[in-house]
């Protein structure tokens, strides 16, 4: 008996939800968009179902404090403290000093290197740019001359001055050479 109650109750849930939605199913939606608030000449609207949402106001308040600050008081700058007064008497100039003789050139470094059917490019970049450019024997780059390309260096000229920049620097904390195995 119980089981008939039970299946009883389930179809009369159901038919009930299916009443629900065949009603749900016939009213009409309303999809107009909500009013803003305001009309077309900036006064408030009448419209039947808009929103209207209060005055904000004036946030001046809001933006003097700052935000992420544990005690939110408005900003104020340090008095400045007045310059004293100070007699200057004329002082002469002082003698120039010597030029200082120019810092060596800091030779571009080498970030690759590509040979194709016999032609050799390096790709050089130079002391504070960000771009790389390749070059070839004989171009000039930031006054160096590129003298040779190599499978794993580049050597660049400048003044009678010779510069080998390797492709793989060599180690500042090379590791220790592995053991050699005893011979028997």
């Amino acid at each position: 008996m119980t089981g008939k109650f039970t299946g009883l109750a389930i179809a009369a849930v159901i038919a009930a939800l299916a009443l629900v939605n065949v009603a749900l199913y016939d009213t009409p939606v309303d999809i107009t968009p909500v009013a803003s608030g305001k009309g077309h000449d900036g006064g408030p609207t009448s419209v039947a179902g808009s929103l209207q949402f209060p005055e904000a106001g004036d946030f001046s308040e809001t933006f003097q404090r700052p935000l992420f600050t544990p005690t939110r008081r408005k900003f104020v700058l340090p008095p400045v403290a007045p310059s004293p007064e100070v007699a200057v008497a004329p002082v002469e100039p002082a003698p120039a000093p010597a030029p200082p003789e120019a810092p060596p050139a800091v030779a571009p470094s080498l970030l690759g290197i590509s040979i194709h059917g016999g032609a050799a490019k390096a790709l050089l970049r130079v002391a504070g740019s960000e771009a790389a450019v390749w070059y070839g024997s004989g171009d000039t780059v930031d006054g160096w001359r590129v003298s040779a390309i190599d499978k794993d260096q580049a050597v660049l000229e400048r003044d009678g001055k010779l510069a080998r920049i390797p492709l793989y620097p060599p180690w500042k904390n090379a590791p220790p050479p592995p053991p050699s195995e005893p011979q028997l």
